[in-house]
């Protein structure tokens, strides 16, 4: 078998193979006693058709699997010959065979080239781990705020600041509803019915409630209000908005007592004292999380920062969609409108490359790292995966397995633990330092 290797831009590189008749003669002999073992023809018994006729009868058959057989082995043999690193085989063309040879070209797809930085003892920095009894405090206030009762005031007054009001309104710019000419903001600034607002400063608007000081239940108000300046619509800033406005009910906010009571509410069986500790590990826990990621995002910069090398394109453009996908995805969940989006296209496009791009190098360093510490991914590792695919799809396991087989999922899967377990013994060998908390 001859081989030859030509590398090519952006992670390319085509081999060019040459087999003889040393290995497709072999090769098409053990076919034939296959064939003539496992062929069933009327006229005679199993394995005992005549060789000439099994030839004959099957030569098509024959030479179609004995090509796909002899190039799949001589493609795996000059790869590893050539200790090329491949994560693709893309095309293979130029095929020509015979009984007495086989030639052909392949595209492979292959690993960046690149120096693997140092990456035991990377100094990264975290914060502080303790959790302060403040913290602890600030959760007790919002279950205290969940736990709130509303009531209507009776007494014979206005709204006040601190207040709740339930109001009507309408917004106009210009005589027209606010949406009309600011799209992007949708009818939440043209029009609500049964809106709560707490009267503060800058509910709403800055100035907003200000104007509603002393207004009673039944009352309609007209006001105008300044867009602020830092309001994240373009074009919003310092219009002056129309304002009609209905108070249909004031009410007054009463908090319970932060007590064993409301501890029994959030965490029935619970003191206070018992409520207070279990609050205190749960943020100790989310602290710790914190920091895990600040270490792990610290380090993966790093790496990203030392190393500059190809990416394949294919396989950045892949990334890139999937991560662009992704960003669409979650900003609709948040409400943001398709005109927002095509508005921003090129801004979104362009992160996601970066992003993608990011993600494909972290992959390839990892790799290395995995390899050089030989770390790999067990059955348990696999099957602990799987299980959790499951769970997140809401499928049986045995589901879940089927759909990794037929998607072909399984290297990817392998891939991502391996790139997991690497990610672990870099964090778990790096140097770190907790920052002054003052």
């Amino acid at each position: 078998m001859n081989a030859s290797v030509e590398t090519l831009p952006n992670c390319l590189a085509t081999i060019r193979v040459e087999v003889g008749s040393d290995r497709i003669s072999p090769a098409r002999e053990k076919l034939i006693r296959d064939y003539m073992k496992d062929a069933r023809v009327p006229g005679f018994r199993p394995g005992k058709m005549p060789k000439a006729m099994v030839e004959k009868r099957f030569q098509k058959q024959i030479q179609e699997e004995l090509q796909s057989k002899v190039l799949d082995d001589a493609l795996n043999d000059a790869i590893r010959e050539k200790s090329l690193r491949v994560l693709q085989v893309r095309d293979v063309d130029d095929v020509q065979f015979s009984n007495e040879q086989l030639s052909f070209s392949a595209t492979l797809v292959m690993l960046p080239e690149f120096e693997l930085p140092e990456y035991k003892g990377i100094s990264v920095k975290v914060p502080v781990d303790i959790v302060p009894d403040t913290d602890v405090d600030k959760v007790l206030e919002n279950l205290q705020e969940r736990g709130a009762d509303f009531i209507d005031i009776t007494e014979d007054r206005g709204a006040a600041m601190e207040d709740f009001v339930v109001v009507d309104y309408v917004g106009t710019l210009d005589g027209k509803p606010v949406h009309e000419a600011f799209p992007k903001v949708g009818t939440v600034l043209s029009h609500n019915e049964g809106f709560w607002l707490r009267m503060t400063a800058d509910s709403f608007f800055p100035g907003f409630c200000t104007h509603l000081e002393g207004a009673r239940a039944g009352e309609v108000r007209q006001f105008q209000v300044e867009v602020p300046e830092a309001f994240p619509v373009e074009g919003m800033s310092g219009q002056k908005l129309d304002y009609t406005v209905t108070l249909k009910e004031i009410k007054l906010r009463v908090l319970p007592e932060i007590n064993d009571e409301l501890a029994a509410e959030f965490a029935p069986g619970k003191t206070l004292v018992e409520l207070r500790e279990l609050i205190h590990a749960d943020l100790s826990q989310r602290k710790l999380a914190e920091i895990d990621g600040v270490k792990r995002d610290q380090i993966m910069e790093q790496l990203l920062a030392k190393v500059e090398c190809e990416l394949p394109e294919d396989m950045a453009r892949s990334e890139t969609n999937r991560v662009l996908s992704e960003v669409v995805q979650e900003n609709q969940r948040r409400g943001v409108t398709q005109e927002m989006l095509r508005e921003n296209e090129k801004e979104l496009v362009a992160s996601a490359s970066q992003t993608a791009r990011n993600r494909l190098k972290g992959s390839f360093i990892l790799g290395r790292i995995a390899e050089s510490e030989k770390l790999t991914a067990s059955r348990d590792d696999l099957m602990g995966r799987i299980a959790a695919i499951a769970k997140g799809a809401d499928m049986t396991f045995e589901k879940a397995i089927k759909e990794v087989q037929s998607r072909r999922m399984l290297p990817q899967i392998e891939s991502e633990i391996i790139a997991a377990k690497a990610l672990d013994f870099v964090v778990a060998n790096a140097t770190v330092t907790v920052e002054d908390s003052h």
